[in-house]
């Protein structure tokens, strides 16, 4: 019997030493991981006073720049980069926001460096909690061109262009909009002409859909100037009314851009999308936004530009994120796609290519914690009320 207790003994002090050691090898490569990102940021140097020249001779010893993107606009910097830049070379990776924030994480964890710079809205928190709070990308505006960014948009997470998630109508059908008043989406006579990115597939959508419940007695007065009387059910509030009974006129979509060929085609009266779509109207499509609506016509929405750490052609990211900003004075050719019908100015000494000013549009603002906050519960009303 002493025999077994000294050999269980034994094993057991075996056991320990080997948790012991495993114990500490997973920490010494947590600490050599750590090391070896900060040597990465040590040697990046953001916070350098580089000039364009500079950082040109050194990104033409550098590879292939890649560049993970939710915006198609972005094929244009690229064409516009090369040729301002001979030598140098830009992959772009076009990637939905939910997919993009899935592949940047998984390559970093993967030990990969195979993407330099990130652009993403952040519109349903993921962007944040998983890629920038954890330091999976960092972020960079040169400084010469930092303080011209307006006031707001380089507090937290760094924006270039703002847009919004808004309303648009047929134009085609309607000479003007002929809602006033957001219920009157719920209308029956509206049934299938409403269309709708899927709020789960789309970080925009997520955000304008899960800021409403923000505005519940907003919701509550333009039900009663509608209606002409008061919301008065107990069993559930007026914004999960309102998007019950939306749904039911509603062909929810994979994207902004099968919202806009509805609208474009006539299947369409109304349609959400990001507004830089309006765009598309120069080239034909039969569709405007509705910039005034009882409460609200939409969300404010802003794209975010960031470096992936551990980026192979930190010079050559550097002197790319510097011409999608339009260079130091703003008149580089690389903020051009982005000064378009849609979108507003990020920049304090560009103006914007809008004829309406954002601040003249009725929209929400998201509130980026309760957008995190809330995101299960979201997940969960829209999976239910989609499949119904």
């Amino acid at each position: 019997m002493g025999r077994i207790q000294k050999r269980s003994a034994g094993l057991f002090v075996i056991l320990a030493v080997m948790i012991i050691s495993c114990v500490c090898c997973t920490g010494k490569e947590s600490e050599k991981k750590e090391n070896i990102e900060d040597k990465w940021l040590q040697s990046a140097n953001l916070e350098a006073q580089e000039s364009p020249e500079e950082l040109y001779k050194k990104a033409l010893g550098e590879d292939i720049l890649i560049v993970y993107t939710v915006s198609t606009r972005i094929a244009e910097v690229k064409d516009y980069f090369e040729a301002d830049y001979p030598g140098l070379s830009v992959e772009v990776r076009d990637i939905r926001s939910t997919n993009l924030v899935e592949e940047v994480e998984k390559n970093y964890k993967n030990g990969g460096s195979d993407c330099d710079v990130v652009l993403c809205n952040d519109n349903s928190g993921d962007y944040k909690t998983k890629l920038l709070d954890t330091g999976i990308v960092v972020q960079y505006i040169p400084w010469d061109i930092k303080e011209h960014m307006k006031e707001g948009l380089t507090d937290g997470i760094y924006s270039f262009v703002n847009e919004a998630e808004i309303l648009f109508y047929n134009s085609s059908k309607y000479e003007s909009s002929p809602i006033k008043n957001i219920w009157e989406l719920t209308d029956t006579k509206y049934s299938g002409k409403i269309y709708m990115p899927n709020p789960l597939r789309s970080f925009s959508t997520y955000a304008f859909c899960v800021s409403l419940f923000q505005h519940e007695e907003e919701m509550k007065k333009a039900y009663e100037e509608y209606y002409g009387k008061t919301y008065t059910d107990t069993q559930q509030d007026a914004v999960t009314y309102f998007f019950t009974e939306l749904a039911k006129n509603t062909v929810f979509t994979n994207s902004s851009d099968q919202v806009v060929e509805a609208l474009g085609n006539g299947n369409a009266d109304f349609g959400i999308a990001v507004s830089s779509k309006l765009r598309l109207s120069d080239v034909g499509y039969k569709m405007q936004p509705v910039y005034n609506l009882n409460p609200y016509s939409g969300c404010r929405t802003s794209v975010s530009v960031s470096m992936a750490r551990n980026s192979k052609n930190v010079n050559t990211a550097k002197l790319f994120i510097r011409y999608l900003l339009g260079e130091r004075d703003g008149k580089g050719r690389g903020y051009l796609p982005f000064s378009t019908l849609g979108t507003w100015s990020a920049r304090d000494d560009v103006e914007d290519a809008n004829p309406v000013p954002i601040k003249d549009i009725d929209l929400m603002i998201p509130d980026q914690d309760y957008l995190i906050n809330e995101r299960e519960n979201m997940e969960e009303f829209w999976t239910k009320l989609i499949a119904e």
